[in-house]
């Protein structure tokens, strides 16, 4: 049995900042250097997306349908010890949701039963670079949300630098430097950095009192998840996806397009839309997941509804 302390890294960022892909870059490191390697993965919502990041056969707990900081937050801790009993593990990544506070997860994985177990090596946030810029123009919460995950971090990814100009990027560095000037900071696109630059770099031990700010409790996040049972034409999923009323924070799913053979990934942040082409190793079923504010359910299940009906429609008019 192997005794030696469990490295823990913790990837906090809003929603839709790019902590899945850094994530499976993470994964793909540390399969090839032969370390055997845990996932805990927490989402808001019913179904989990972000889960098809994690290779199969990668021990993997998900939390879903809360927020690690706020009702399953001692969940986690028992998910984790479990973890612990049942695999022999060098290294666990801990991914919360966007709505996350740092601190609250910190606090989850130092639990007295699991302080000898564990060592923190990285609190690592990821953040979007153009909504970082922009952030004055969001919602006070999630301007705070946003703020304090830089600033309890050890390490600021800050990521989609390639959505900014070139000459903004040291001004946004040197802001945030002034809210964390002990983190390592990285400029980084599709989240793409040297894994060991994120080990062994965690400094929090004491940490300042803070006031939670998770937006799923200040902000009454709402997630929508319906499966899909049909293919979409493309440009009006994208026209209705565009077209949702009130602040929508994330978009994530499994989509088939009408105009392809193919599964896609899909995914929505900032108002940028992304459709990947897939090849899963595994059966997947198609589905979208939708975070946001005062969601409409029912007219939105109605509206995928008859996108799907359109699409068979189109399909067979020739």
């Amino acid at each position: 049995m192997n005794h030696s302390k469990v490295e823990l890294t913790i990837l906090s960022g809003f929603l839709g900042s790019g902590k899945s892909t850094l994530l499976a870059r993470l994964l793909e490191g540390d399969h090839a250097s032969g370390k055997k390697v845990g996932v805990i993965m927490n989402e808001l919502g019913e179904i989990s997306i972000d889960s098809s990041f994690v290779p199969e056969g990668t021990p993997l707990k998900e939390l879903l349908n809360g927020c690690i900081c706020c009702s399953i937050q001692g969940e986690l801790s028992l998910q984790l010890a479990q973890m612990l009993s049942e695999y022999e593990l060098d290294v666990i990544y801990i991914e919360a949701t966007g709505a996350a506070h740092p601190i609250e997860i910190v606090d989850a994985c130092t639990h007295p039963s699991l302080a000898y177990r564990t060592n923190i090596h990285a609190v690592v946030s990821v953040v979007d670079a153009k909504q970082w810029e922009e952030r004055n123009q969001l919602k006070p919460k999630v301007r705070k949300l946003i703020e304090e995950q830089v600033k309890y971090a050890d390490v600021v990814l800050l990521n989609k630098i390639d959505k900014i100009e070139p000459d903004a990027l040291e001004p946004l560095k040197v802001e945030v430097r002034e809210w964390n000037s002990k983190a390592r900071i990285f400029e980084t696109s599709f989240s793409q950095i040297d894994p060991s630059l994120l080990k062994g770099v965690h400094i929090f031990e004491e940490r300042d009192p803070h006031t939670p700010t998770h937006a799923h409790h200040h902000l009454h996040l709402r997630t929508f998840s319906q499966k899909l049972e049909g293919p979409l034409d493309r440009m009006r999923f994208e026209k209705w996806i565009k077209k949702l009323p009130g602040p929508i924070y994330r978009g994530k799913g499994f989509v088939q397009v009408s105009d392809s053979a193919e599964l896609y990934l899909f995914q929505f942040a900032y108002g940028e839309i992304m459709l990947t082409p897939l090849r899963p190793e595994r059966p997947i079923q198609p589905m979208l997941v939708i975070i946001g504010e005062e969601l409409d359910h029912k007219r939105m299940e109605e509206e995928l509804r008859e996108l799907q009906s359109l699409s068979s429609i189109d399909k067979y008019k020739y």
